[in-house]
Order: C-alpha cells, then sequence, then structure tokens
C-alpha cells in the first residue's frame, strides 16, 4: 500500500534541508576564513627581513691612505662601517673620505690600525645607531634576522693572524651566515658557522664588542591588529550567512 505524502510535509523536508545547507555551508567558510587569517598571522610572525647588501673592498682603492698606512693594508674598520651604510641606505660611501675622518677623529692609529671606537664613532657620523653585542651569540642572531648588519672584530684565526673588521650580513637556515669580508672576496663567497664566527671574535675588545649591531631609525609601524582581523573575519561570515537566509527563504 502506497502513501501520498501531504504537501506540508514536503515543504517541511525541503526547508530543513535547505536550513542543513545553510549551516554547512556557513561552518565552511567559517573554517576557512579562520585558516587564512591564522597563516596571515604566521606569515607576518615568522618574516625575516634580508639585507640588501653594498659590498666594498679594500684592494679597490690602490695608494688611497689611511694615516701613514693605506686602506688595502689598515681600512678594514672604516670599509666594513661603509658596507653597512650603503647597504642600510642605498647611497654610495665614500670609503677614502671615510678613511679620512676615521683618521681625523683618533679612531685610527699608524701602525697599530683602527681603534676599536672606530665602529660606533663613524655609526654615529654616518646617522647611523650602533649596539655593542659584545659576544652574545642570541643577539646577534637576532640582529642579522631583523635585517641589521652586524660589524665583527675578528681574532686569530680564518680571517686573521691579528685582528680584522668584518661585516655579518644575514642568517643562512638555523645556524650559518653571510659574512662580507672586506679584505677578502673569496671568503665573501662562503658561509660560515655562526658558532665559529663568534668563537673567533676577538678577546677584549672595547668599545661594545667585538660585535656591533648597526641600523637606522625607522619609523614606527603599528603592529598587526590581529583581533581586528578575526572580528572582520566574523563580518564577512554574518554577510554570507544572511545572503544563504535569502537564497533558503
Amino acid at each position: 500500500m502506497y502513501y501520498v505524502k501531504s504537501r506540508s510535509y514536503l515543504e517541511g523536508t525541503m526547508r530543513l534541508n535547505k536550513m542543513t545547507g545553510r549551516v554547512i555551508a556557513t561552518m565552511g567558510i567559517a573554517a576557512m576564513m579562520m585558516t587564512q587569517t591564522a597563516g596571515v598571522m604566521a606569515a607576518e610572525q615568522t618574516e625575516n627581513k634580508q639585507l640588501k647588501v653594498v659590498y666594498y673592498n679594500q684592494a679597490d682603492y690602490p695608494g688611497k691612505k689611511i694615516g701613514g698606512s693605506t686602506i688595502q693594508a689598515a681600512g678594514c674598520g672604516p670599509t666594513a662601517v661603509a658596507v653597512c651604510y650603503s647597504s642600510l641606505t642605498g647611497k654610495k660611501a665614500d670609503v677614502p673620505k671615510m678613511c679620512k675622518q676615521a683618521y681625523k677623529h683618533g679612531w685610527y692609529y699608524t701602525g697599530q690600525g683602527c681603534s676599536h671606537s672606530v665602529v660606533p664613532g663613524l655609526s654615529k657620523l654616518y646617522g647611523m645607531e650602533c649596539k655593542g653585542l659584545g659576544m652574545d651569540k642570541d643577539a646577534v642572531e637576532k640582529a642579522l634576522r631583523a635585517g641589521h648588519p652586524v660589524v665583527a672584530l675578528m681574532g686569530p684565526g680564518d680571517f686573521t693572524k691579528n685582528g680584522h673588521f668584518v661585516v655579518l650580513t644575514r642568517m643562512v637556515g638555523k645556524d650559518k651566515v653571510k659574512i662580507a669580508d672586506v679584505g677578502s672576496r673569496a671568503r665573501t663567497a662562503e658561509t660560515w658557522s655562526l658558532k665559529k664566527v663568534i668563537r673567533q671574535g676577538k678577546e677584549g675588545a672595547n668599545a661594545g664588542g667585538p660585535f656591533w649591531e648597526i641600523s637606522v631609525k625607522e619609523e614606527k609601524q603599528e603592529e598587526p591588529d590581529y583581533k581586528q582581523k578575526m572580528l572582520d573575519g566574523h563580518k564577512n561570515i554574518d554577510a554570507v550567512t544572511n545572503a544563504i537566509d535569502k537564497i533558503a527563504d
């Protein structure tokens, strides 16, 4: 025996199906928007800035002087600061002029080389901020991941027999680093262990060294308002839900 279902029953079933579809669609949209918001938050929080490095080499100034010596033999300090200046500002540095300024301000001693104060001294002279990091590996890594070059005074080891200024430019992976060695293009092309570089930092360095973070003042940017992003997402969900309601009705 067959029974014919009433019209009201069929209409009720259709309305229930529409409502169920509406709920499922709304839940799907909500999940999608929450995933997108979380993705934006994660991307913004983990992004590492990379410095666009401008490289200078001491040997590119044959015959040019710093005090009673030559830039090629003893101008690593000012040349390293020049790398930081051009890389951070995009402006060309006059390395011979910076060497003359280092000598004029008493940051270079003929026969002895540059004092450790040449890094904060020249940095300030050229409108940059200089923060001494000592031998703090974590602070060095943090500076590099923020896109700030780190001038390093190296002691005996892979870079020098006595003392030599270089510039750490960026992190590579978890524990490697790229270095702009103003005295060697070959060493500049290599990738170095950050731990090894820290170990070879010049012992007994003063003026905040042997590692210095260099930066320029930047306009303070507002932190992303993640709460507002979530609220905006909910508003979008409400708009879609209302549209589905109209269709269901």
